[in-house]
């Protein structure tokens, strides 16, 4: 079908797998890019079931070629949905509230011959953001490494590359433009780019590229925002059309307006390398933020003006139960354990 193989183009952005629709693919890879699209649309249209996430997980494991179809799937619904975030902004179509009686198109009308358009409407009034982490969203299912909450991973790339990821991080293993490098799809990394590495190593995080020859750095993306640290060494940053490099205790952060300014690192803030979280005059309600970050389940502030209050404080990765104990003591506050993780405090 011409929808079809104009999706498979469209998919597979680097030059090794790159395929004109005019050439045949195998009856299994076709079998797959299909089921790993029926799975995605399943997951965008709000019909799966958190034991449907942990199926396609299953079927996501089954082989290296149910890995790979599905990442490309995702990589091919992130694209789509900036081509439609792009439509919307420029006014060259009008799509209606996501609450509007009748949109809610069927997974076959998004496999169909219209597919890649039907894909790109939805993908601009659809939410796809799972609650409370239950599930991972639709572009950390089409990423190549992902950490689950309170998980790190150590990631080993050609040319003495590193990758530390931090708990809920998801990174494809390859750039948008096919340069050597990964991209950051969610989450945070430190980088470490040993002496003996031939070439610089390219990471893409939302609206920005980041580039360095040898040296550490951590670079975390929350949405749009992505915040850079060079921990030794120097990292080189561009973004938006501007550029700047920073040198050994030095951090950044940027969106899609572009990059702020420079400023002194705060060397704690990769305390998570070693296992440690920690604060210094942080308000409570940022500090369950992250702390939320690394637990099953979820805290849920009740109180505004508690969370306003201030904390200095340590905290192991490893004991993260004591956090509740504290704000328990240190504030008075009422915290209430529910089923599921779930802690409500104030």
């Amino acid at each position: 079908m011409q929808g079809t193989a104009i999706l498979g183009r469209i998919a597979c952005p680097s030059r090794r797998e790159h395929r004109t629709m005019f050439e045949p693919e195998s009856s299994q890879n076709e079998a797959l890019r299909r089921e790993a699209l029926a799975w995605l649309a399943q997951v965008a249209l709000g019909e799966a079931t958190k034991s449907d996430m942990e199926s396609l997980r299953r079927w996501r494991d089954t082989s290296p070629a149910h890995a790979a179809a599905l990442a490309r799937a995702g990589r091919l619904w992130r694209g789509l949905k900036g081509a439609s975030e792009s439509l919307v902004r420029s006014g060259a179509v009008t799509l209606p509230p996501a609450e509007a009686a009748g949109f809610r198109p069927s997974r076959r009308a998004l496999l169909g011959a219209g597919a890649a358009a039907m894909a790109a409407a939805t993908a601009g009034v659809l939410v796809i953001r799972p609650p409370m982490h239950l599930w991972p969203s639709l572009a950390e299912l089409g990423a190549d490494y992902r950490t689950a909450t309170g998980e790190q991973r150590q990631v080993g790339f050609a040319d003495a590359v590193s990758v530390q990821m931090n708990t809920q991080t998801s990174i494809a293993a390859r750039t948008p433009d096919g340069a050597p490098g990964i991209e950051l799809i969610s989450g945070e990394v430190a980088v470490t780019i040993g002496p003996a590495a031939s070439s610089p190593f390219v990471v893409v995080a939302g609206a920005g590229r980041i580039t360095a020859q040898h040296g550490t750095f951590s670079l975390r993306r929350d949405d749009a925002v992505a915040s850079l640290t060079c921990l030794d060494g120097e990292v080189a940053v561009s973004c938006d059309g501007r550029s700047l490099t920073l040198g050994a205790a030095q951090r950044i952060a940027y969106d899609s307006r572009g990059l702020g300014d420079v400023a002194a690192a705060d060397p704690e803030a990769v305390a998570w390398r070693d296992g440690m979280l920690v604060f210094h005059d942080m308000p409570l309600s940022k500090v369950i933020d992250e702390v939320n970050r690394y637990r099953a389940g979820k805290i849920v502030l009740l109180d505004s003006a508690l969370g306003r209050r201030t904390v200095t404080a340590r905290f192991e990765l490893s004991r993260l139960d004591t956090v509740m104990l504290q704000i328990r003591h240190v504030f008075k506050a009422t915290v209430r354990t529910l089923p599921g993780g779930i802690v409500l405090v104030g």
